[in-house]
C-alpha cells in the first residue's frame, strides 16, 4: 500500500498542475513516511536528481529532497549522500533566485549533519566537499540569502570542523562584521556560530590547541565587552570602582562617534557580545575547559552597576539615549548570569552573596510608581528577566544561594507587581484660575482625569498588561517558599498567605471578569502553585492554611482554562492525600491495653512472667475465709499508667481507684515453688524491691541482696488449683473485712505479681471471695510482726506466705 501510495504521489507531481500539489505531496508523505522503504524511494531519488538539473525545476527539487534526506533509510543516504552535496554545491554556485539559494542552503544544513553520522560518507566529504563548500558559503555576505548560507556554514563549522580549519581567519572576519546586525535571526545565528571558532583546525594531543583556542576566544569577547563598556560608560563610572579587564578584544568595527547612531551600535554590540559568551560557556567542547567565573561576574556587576536613577536629571542626549538602552543591555547581562548559573551551579556558591545582591539590585532600581491600570507598567521585560534569573539560581543552588537573606524585599516587590490595581477615578471641577496651576501641583494630582472624556467615556485596557512580570514573580516567591521556607521569617508566610487566599477567593466570586492581570490562565496557575507550596512548606512558628487550600482548589476545578483547572485537580488530591493519611501518625496516641486477666498458672516453666513493684498501701488486709479454704487477697491502689508514682511513698493514696482481685486457695499451693521473682522494669536502673518490704535502687549492682529474683518452678497441679477473676469492689469485699481495712496502717509494701497466658478468665469456684485491683495480680505482704490479734486465719496466712517465700523476713516499716 505505502508503495503503490509513494508512486502515485509522485505521478500527480508529473503533471502540469504538479506544482500546487507539491505542499500536498509532501504533507502526506511525511504523515505516512512512504520513503523509509529503499524500493519506494528509488523513484523519487531519479526524480529529484533530474529536477536538480534543471532550474525550472530546481526548487521543487529542494523541497522533495528535503524529504527524502529526513525519511530515508541509512542505506540510501550512503548511496546518495555524497552526490547530493555535490549537486547542492553546484546550485550555490550557479546564479539562481534568491529563494532557491536559501532553500538550498537549508537543504545543505541538513544534508551535512546527516553526513557527519556516517563513517564512509564524512571521510569524502570532509576532504572532497567541506573546503570548497566553505569559501561559496563566505562568499554569500553581501547577498539576501545570507542568512541561510549562515545557517549551512554553522553546520559545517559543528559537523567538521578540522576541515574548516584553513578559513578559520575569513570564518572570524565575518563574524566580527555581524556583530552589530540587529536582525533577529541573523543575531542568533551569530551567536551560535561564533563559540564554533575554538574548534576550526586540529585539536592537538588531548586536546590541547582546543582548550588554548577557547580560552582565548574567551578573553576576546570579555575584552570587547569590557570596551563597549568603556564607551557606554565614559562618564558616569567616575569614582566607582575599576575592574580589570582582558588585554585582547575581537576585530570589531569602529565605533560611530555621533549619536544616536553611537549608542544604538554600543547596545547592539553589547546584546551580541553578551549572546556569544552566553553560547561559549552553555555549548559543549571536545576539551575540558576553564571558566573565568571572576572575571564573568566582574563583568556583570560592572554591567548592572548602572541604572536609570543614576542617570536621571542629566539632561544631556547621551545619558537620555543610554537611559532608553539600558533594559536592552541589562536583559543581555541577566541572561548571560543565567547561563553561567546553569553551567557552573554549586560551584557559584562561593559567590552567591554577589549574585543575589545583583538580581535585588535589579528588582529595586525597576520598580515603578502606580500606573493606570489596565495598562503596561515601565521595565516589565527587565523585571520578568530579574525574577526568572532569580528562579533558576534559587532551583539550582537551593537554601545555599544566599536569597533568603533578601527575602524581605524580594516578597514586598512580588506582593507589588502580583496585586491587581484599584481602578480609582478622580472627579475635578473646572474652577477660575485652575489653568495657572504649576507643574508640581497638577503633579501630586493622582487617579484618573475623567474630566475631558466623562463618565460614560471608555479607556483603553489590556486585559493582559504585566501578565509576563505577574507571573514571573509568582514563580518567584513559590521557589522561595519551597527552597527556604522553613527557614523564612513566620511573618513572610503570613503576608504570602493573607495576599494569595483573599485574591483566589475574589477571582472565584467574579470569573467572568478577574482583575488585571489575571484574566491571563498563566497568572492564576501561578497563584494556585504558590498557595500549594504555601501548604506543603511546613513553618515551626505558623500553620499552613490546608483548611482554606481544600476549598479553593475545589472551587479551582471550575476554571474555564483546561491546564489551570487541572492543576486544580492535581493540587486537591495533594491536600486530601495530607489530610487523610495512608497510616497513622507516628504523633497518635498510643493507647495500651490494661493487663490481661489470669485465669489459671501455666505448668510451663517459661511461660509466667513476674513483676514486683513496690507501692503505698492504703488499705489492709482483709480476712475472709471459706469451705475451700483460706483466701489471700489485697487490694490494688494505683494504675498501671501510674508506675512512677508507685515508687514513692504516698501516704494519702486515693481509694477512688478501681480494684481487681486475686484469690489463692492455700491448700493448693505448690510446694516446690521459687524463691525469687525477677522484677522487669525499664532499661535505665530500675529500683529493686526486696521481698522484706524494703527499697533500694539496682543502678550500676548486682547481688542477691538488691534485686530479688524468683524463677518459679510450678509442679503439675490440677488445672484448677488456682484461679484469678475480676469482680467488682462492692462484691468482693466483706463488711468485717472494710472494717479491719481502715484499722491498717497507710504505708504497707505492696508486692505485685503479673502473669500473662493465652488462655481466658475462668470462672472462679464457689465458696471463694474476690477484691478488685488496677493493674494486675497484687499480694498483700503483712509488715508488721505484732498482727491484730492471734486468731486462726493469721496464722493461716504467714503459713501460705511462708509457703511462697520461704526465705522472706516482715518488713518493719
Amino acid at each position: 500500500m505505502a508503495a503503490h501510495m509513494a508512486n502515485v504521489l509522485l505521478t500527480s507531481l508529473s503533471e502540469k498542475e504538479g506544482k500546487s500539489l507539491l505542499p500536498w505531496a509532501i504533507e502526506a508523505a511525511n504523515e505516512h513516511q512512504l520513503l523509509q522503504s529503499e524500493q519506494n524511494v528509488q523513484d523519487w531519488v531519479s526524480h529529484i536528481n533530474t529536477s536538480l538539473g534543471t532550474a525550472k525545476t530546481r526548487l521543487e527539487g529542494l523541497c522533495l529532497l528535503g524529504t527524502v534526506v529526513r525519511q530515508c533509510s541509512a542505506g540510501t543516504f550512503i548511496q546518495h549522500g555524497t552526490t547530493w552535496i555535490r549537486m547542492l554545491t553546484q546550485v550555490l554556485q550557479a546564479y539562481d533566485s534568491p529563494l532557491t539559494l536559501q532553500m538550498a542552503s537549508h537543504v545543505l544544513a541538513c544534508v551535512v549533519q546527516q553526513a557527519a553520522q556516517y563513517p564512509e560518507v564524512a571521510r569524502d566529504v570532509a576532504t572532497t566537499n567541506i573546503p570548497a563548500l566553505v569559501q561559496c558559503l563566505l562568499g554569500a555576505q553581501d547577498h539576501q540569502w545570507f542568512p541561510s548560507a549562515l545557517e549551512a556554514l554553522h553546520s559545517c563549522m559543528k559537523n567538521f570542523p578540522g576541515p574548516c580549519g584553513p578559513s578559520k581567519g575569513k570564518i572570524e572576519s565575518l563574524v566580527c562584521g555581524l556583530m552589530d546586525t540587529n536582525q533577529p535571526r541573523l543575531s542568533q545565528l551569530l551567536q551560535e556560530t561564533c563559540p564554533l571558532l575554538a574548534g576550526c583546525g586540529g585539536g592537538g594531543a588531548g586536546g590541547v590547541k582546543y582548550t588554548e583556542a577557547w580560552t582565548h576566544l574567551c578573553d576576546q569577547v570579555l575584552g570587547s565587552l569590557h570596551q563597549v563598556l568603556d564607551h557606554a560608560y565614559q562618564d558616569i563610572e567616575i569614582g566607582l570602582q575599576t575592574y580589570s579587564a582582558p588585554q585582547v578584544s575581537l576585530r570589531l568595527k569602529t565605533v560611530p562617534e555621533s549619536d544616536p547612531a553611537r549608542t544604538f551600535v554600543l547596545s547592539t554590540r553589547f546584546h551580541n557580545l553578551c549572546g556569544c559568551l552566553q553560547q561559549l560557556v552553555s555549548q559543549d567542547f571536545p576539551s575540558v575547559v576553564r571558566i573565568p567565573v571572576p572575571d564573568i561576574l566582574a563583568l556583570l556587576c560592572r554591567a548592572l552597576g548602572v541604572n536609570a536613577k543614576m542617570l536621571f536629571g542629566k539632561a544631556s542626549m547621551e545619558h537620555v539615549l543610554l537611559t532608553s538602552a539600558l533594559p536592552k543591555m541589562h536583559c543581555s547581562a541577566l541572561s548571560l548570569l543565567e547561563a553561567l548559573i546553569i553551567c557552573c551551579r554549586s560551584h557559584l556558591v562561593p559567590h552567591a552573596s554577589v549574585i543575589s545582591q545583583l538580581l535585588v539590585q535589579t528588582l529595586g532600581w525597576t520598580t515603578s510608581e502606580e500606573g493606570v491600570p489596565g495598562r503596561q507598567k515601565p521595565h516589565s521585560t527587565l523585571r520578568s528577566r530579574a525574577y526568572t534569573v532569580l528562579t533558576v539560581w534559587l532551583n539550582v543552588c537551593g537554601a545555599a544561594s544566599g536569597v533568603d537573606s533578601h527575602a524581605d524585599v524580594i516578597l514586598q516587590h512580588v506582593l507589588k507587581d502580583a496585586t491587581p490595581q484599584a481602578d480609582t477615578t478622580k472627579l475635578k471641577a473646572n474652577r477660575p484660575g485652575s489653568q495657572d496651576q504649576s507643574r508640581r501641583q497638577k503633579k501630586k494630582q493622582r487617579g484618573v482625569d475623567m474630566t475631558d472624556q466623562g463618565l460614560s467615556g471608555h479607556r483603553k485596557v489590556d486585559s493582559q498588561a504585566n501578565s509576563d512580570v505577574c507571573s514571573a514573580a509568582l514563580e518567584a516567591l513559590k521557589t522561595l517558599l519551597e527552597v527556604v521556607g522553613s527557614s523564612l521569617k513566620p511573618s513572610i508566610h503570613k503576608e504570602t498567605q493573607e495576599f494569595v487566599i483573599p485574591l483566589l477567593l475574589k477571582i472565584h466570586q467574579n470569573q467572568s471578569d478577574p482583575p488585571i492581570p489575571y484574566s491571563c490562565a498563566r497568572c492564576r496557575e501561578g497563584l494556585y502553585q504558590l498557595l500549594l507550596a504555601a501548604v506543603l512548606v511546613l513553618h515551626p512558628r505558623w500553620p499552613p492554611p490546608t483548611h482554606c487550600a481544600v476549598k479553593i482548589f475545589s472551587v479551582g476545578q471550575q476554571d474555564y482554562d483546561l491546564q489551570v483547572s487541572s492543576y486544580c485537580r492535581e493540587a486537591l488530591l495533594t491536600c486530601m492525600s495530607i489530610i487523610h493519611p495512608r497510616a497513622p501518625t507516628l504523633q497518635s496516641p498510643v493507647i495500651i491495653s490494661d493487663t490481661p486477666t489470669i485465669s489459671k498458672l501455666s505448668t510451663n516453666h517459661m511461660a509466667p512472667s513476674f513483676q514486683m513493684l513496690r507501692t503505698n498501701a492504703s488499705e489492709t488486709m482483709l480476712k475472709n475465709s471459706s469451705s475451700n479454704g483460706n483466701l489471700f487477697t489485697v487490694p490494688s491502689f494505683k494504675s498501671a499508667s501510674q508506675s512512677e508514682g508507685m515508687l514513692k511513698d504516698n501516704p494519702s493514696q486515693s481509694e477512688s481507684t478501681a480494684r481487681e482481685s486475686i484469690r489463692v486457695e492455700s491448700s493448693e499451693v505448690p510446694e516446690s515453688f521459687s524463691k525469687t521473682l525477677r522484677r522487669e522494669e525499664d532499661m535505665a536502673g530500675p529500683s529493686v524491691i526486696h521481698l522484706d518490704g524494703s527499697s533500694s535502687s539496682s543502678e550500676g549492682q548486682s547481688s542477691s541482696e538488691d534485686s530479688v529474683e524468683f524463677l518459679e518452678d510450678v509442679k503439675n497441679s490440677e488445672p484448677d488449683s488456682s484461679t484469678l477473676e475480676t469482680r467488682e469492689p462492692e462484691d468482693a469485699v466483706s463488711t468485717t473485712g472494710r472494717e479491719l481495712a481502715t484499722d491498717m496502717p497507710d504505708n504497707e509494701d505492696v508486692v505485685l505479681i503479673q502473669g500473662h497466658t493465652g488462655e481466658g478468665s475462668a470462672e472462679a469456684p464457689a465458696g471463694t471471695t474476690d477484691l478488685s485491683t488496677t493493674a494486675g495480680v497484687k499480694r498483700k505482704h503483712e509488715s508488721d510482726g505484732e498482727g491484730e490479734d492471734n486468731d486462726s486465719q493469721n496464722a493461716d496466712i504467714q503459713a501460705m506466705l511462708a509457703a511462697f517465700v520461704p526465705d522472706s523476713t516482715p518488713d518493719e516499716n
